[in-house]
């Protein structure tokens, strides 16, 4: 089983933690006093102070600001209809949060369009998932907030807030009850706000798509020039083996080796950053669950990007001594001495070999023999394994 297939899991059991989220919004505002809540009344039933008029013309003049990219800051004066409002969102915020760190690889809980979503039940996490499974209480039954997987960051664009910490974290959003804001708050009991409009920014930020996926030949130009960042990346200017390069156009996923060590292959995830590539992901050989690890990393990145294999499963059933292979084809008399080999890549299931004259065959090890047969390419070799396992090692098979 790959880590891209579902799996059925029984009910988490929540751990509790000491540790807050290091992720980092602005206070809340401190609750009024007696005496300051009527000296606000009073203040409804009269002019406002001189501060108060050029604190609402500010406001005024950078909402209307449509030029600029629009800060707000929180509200800190709502009333106290609202706090409870805030109070709900900090809880569904603690508990989403925790979840996703006990739980995010284990169900694969992604980022998708900047929402939690459980890709094990293919249903975004809401509030009622919370409360059917005794995470909450039953008044958060149908309680309309969004939870969010973002990175600070990216609220931080949009706010006048100073986040220290800006890595992915869980966030909990819903609109002003009175308003056209929106309340965004973090599991660390810090709240913020930002209009409607940028929040829909902000939430297009995690839209995946970026164009058709693209499976490069080493006859492109681009071929040759993703190689070039990834030789200058690692300091070193080696010759690959090349299995694979896919892209959009923002990410590419590189699948490759140095042609000194055929089978220790590598996987890499780049980035287009103004038509200059860059290494985002370096081990994506070493990770078991896929979506989870570029997800984590790279909430935009199109999941459908990455091979049908795992690289993670087959590490301990790459060959490394060839000698059995190599005899069988002697004695079957596919080639005379095995100098004739220019390269070879095997798992303990299967092999493939292309030879100094452009031969290629692909083997696979029937009981305690290998079958090895000729055929008339690389995809040839490919849509073979694949008819046997749709997940089959099929990186070991050299692009042409």
């Amino acid at each position: 089983m790959t880590a891209c297939q579902n799996t059925t899991h029984p009910p988490f059991t929540q751990k509790q933690k000491q540790t807050e989220p290091q992720i980092i919004i602005e206070e809340e505002s401190v609750p009024q006093t007696n005496e300051q809540q009527q000296t606000q009344q009073k203040d409804e039933h009269y002019d406002q102070t001189e501060q108060q008029t050029e604190q609402k013309t500010t406001q005024k003049i950078t909402e209307s600001n449509t030029t600029e990219k629009t800060k707000s800051t929180p509200f800190l004066h709502w009333g106290e209809s609202n706090a409870q409002y805030w109070e709900k969102l900090q809880k569904v915020a603690e508990t989403a949060q925790l979840f996703y760190d006990d739980n995010g690889s284990r169900f694969t809980l992604l980022s998708k369009g900047g929402k939690l979503y459980n890709s094990s039940t293919a249903y975004y996490v809401t509030t009622n998932y919370f409360v059917n499974n005794g995470l909450l209480e039953k008044d958060f039954t149908d309680f309309d907030c969004d939870i969010l997987l973002l990175k600070g960051s990216d609220i931080a664009e949009y706010t006048d807030i100073d986040i220290s910490h800006m890595d992915m974290g869980i966030f909990t959003a819903m609109k002003q009850p009175s308003g056209n804001k929106m309340m965004i708050c973090s599991p660390t009991k810090k709240v913020a706000s930002i209009s409607e409009e940028n929040y829909k920014k902000l939430l297009k930020k995690y839209q995946n798509y970026h164009g058709a996926i693209h499976i490069l030949s080493p006859q492109m130009d681009e071929y040759e020039r993703i190689l070039n960042f990834i030789r200058v990346y690692e300091g070193n200017y080696d010759k690959y083996y090349v299995r694979d390069i896919r892209l959009d156009s923002k990410y590419a996923v590189v699948t490759f080796s140095s042609q000194n060590s055929a089978n220790n292959i590598k996987q890499y995830v780049l980035v287009n950053k103004d038509n200059f590539w860059e290494v985002a992901i370096n081990d994506l050989h070493k990770q078991s669950n896929l979506h989870y690890a570029v997800n984590s990393v790279l909430p935009d990145f199109n999941l459908n990007l990455l091979p049908s294999y795992n690289i993670f499963f087959y590490k301990n059933d790459m060959k490394v001594d060839f000698s059995d292979i190599l005899r069988n084809m002697i004695y079957h008399e596919l080639i005379e001495q095995q100098s004739q080999v220019q390269y070879i890549c095997s798992t303990t299931n299967y092999c493939y070999i292309v030879l100094y004259g452009g031969d290629r065959y692909l083997g696979k090890k029937l009981n305690d023999d290998w079958d090895i047969k000729k055929v008339k390419s690389a995809i040839d070799a490919v849509d073979s394994m694949k008819l046997d396992n749709q997940n089959a090692p099929t990186f070991i098979v050299l692009d042409e």
